[in-house]
């Protein structure tokens, strides 16, 4: 349940973060977005990449947390049972909205165990990605806005 809400605040946290970043970019003149984009390009990760690694990580670990829970429970009770999702969450994530509670009900909750970690760890890694993504931007964006304005200094007071 905690990751769930994590995902969702990493979500919402994203939105005006993006936001921002696209004001700022548009704030640079022509030869800032040249700059940005060859830095963004050249010198750091794929998004992608990186939400792909994340998401193969948080699976690695889900997968390596609920063997060792399954198996100890198996010895315990000398069964192996996987059910929906709903059978192990004790809290749920609600919104109040009648049709969202509903679709996530069907979407997450009423889903096969491992299918819902596999949502989870999707979501994760994508609202991880999201965020990391535009503040990482924003911070290229603020060093180089501050590089172009000590440069331009620098050629008005030389020329």
């Amino acid at each position: 349940m905690v990751f769930h809400g994590i995902g969702m605040w990493l979500l919402v946290l994203s939105a005006p973060l993006w936001a921002y970043r696209w004001l700022a970019f548009l704030r640079l003149d022509a030869k800032g977005r040249r700059i940005f984009k060859h830095i963004v390009s050249h010198r750091h990760e794929n998004p992608y990449g990186f939400a792909l690694r994340a998401f193969a990580f948080l699976v690695a670990m889900a997968a390596g947390v609920t063997l060792f829970i399954f198996t100890l429970a198996s010895l315990k009770t000398n069964s192996f049972e996987i059910g929906a999702f709903r059978e192990y969450a004790r809290r749920r994530l609600y919104s109040g909205n009648d049709p969202v509670d509903r679709f996530l009900d069907t979407f997450h909750y009423d889903q096969f165990l491992p299918i819902a970690i596999l949502t989870t760890c999707a979501l994760l890694a994508v609202a991880f990605t999201l965020v990391a993504t535009a503040l990482r931007d924003i911070s290229i964006i603020r060093r180089l806005r501050g590089k172009l304005e000590g440069l331009r200094r620098r050629q008005a007071a030389s020329g």
